[in-house]
């Protein structure tokens, strides 16, 4: 059997990256199980020195971990460029991991896990039945394995031109977009539970309580969009 490449053995390490989560250091030892393959090659005839170079990573470390892989990309690039690259990049990675935290947090946990599953919804009550879940696990991963996969890539042929690979996404902007995807998923799972409970045919004060709910969901949803708008515009402020 071929051996993996050892990039790519870092990124399979990086997926078990919150398995060993805890509170002293959060994300540390996640971090140094996923960059040990390139320890091993680089200083794996020198045991003190491997040991040394190991716990330089056992570092407090937390971001997000799907956005993390670009930091991890980037550690592995300024490693294997030396010690001291090595050194530099573990200091730079912790202004990288607030950063990527505070997006990815934003992007993937208030954008992409509701939109997803607000439209597996959807999909449920116009055909009920096994698709639905399957959507959700199947678009939720493409999304979120193929932003990772290709963050990590970034990070590791380009070091700290990830940033602006993941700036010109737009983020924040698509996340907005996202929302008003859900938006618009709920109105019309509202429309697909009356066909669904057979509620067309019942008296009016039915019809006016999935209206009413139907307006609460919308204006929710706007309120929320108002206010994530606000809060970039307050830190576009603060950068400038």
């Amino acid at each position: 059997m071929k051996k993996l490449k050892i990039e790519h053995r870092i990124f399979l390490r990086s997926l078990l990256w919150q398995a060993s989560w805890n509170f002293a250091r959060m994300q540390c030892l996640g971090l140094a199980y996923s960059i040990y393959p390139l320890l091993e090659k680089l200083y794996g005839d020198d045991d003190k020195k491997l040991t040394e170079r190991l716990r330089r990573y056992l570092v407090c470390f937390n971001t997000n971990p799907y956005l993390g892989a670009a930091i991890l990309g980037f550690l592995v690039h300024m490693e294997s460029r030396g010690e001291e690259m090595g050194d530099q990049g573990l200091a730079l990675s912790g202004n990288l991991a607030g950063l990527y935290g505070a997006v990815g947090d934003n992007f993937f946990w208030s954008g992409l896990k509701p939109m997803v599953s607000s439209l597996a919804v959807m999909i449920y009550f116009w055909r009920p039945g096994i698709w639905a879940p399957i959507f959700m696990l199947v678009a939720y991963n493409l999304v979120h394995l193929g932003m990772r996969y290709t963050v990590f890539l970034y990070g590791l042929h380009r070091g700290l031109g990830v940033i602006e690979v993941i700036d010109n996404w737009q983020l924040p902007a698509v996340k907005n977009a996202m929302e008003m995807v859900m938006a618009a998923s709920l109105a019309m799972t509202v429309f697909l539970l009356v066909d669904y409970f057979h509620l067309a045919a019942s008296p009016a004060g039915y019809r006016l309580v999935f209206i009413l709910l139907l307006g609460l969901v919308a204006g929710l949803v706007w309120y929320r969009i108002q206010r994530n708008g606000q809060h970039f515009a307050f830190a576009g402020g603060l950068r400038s």
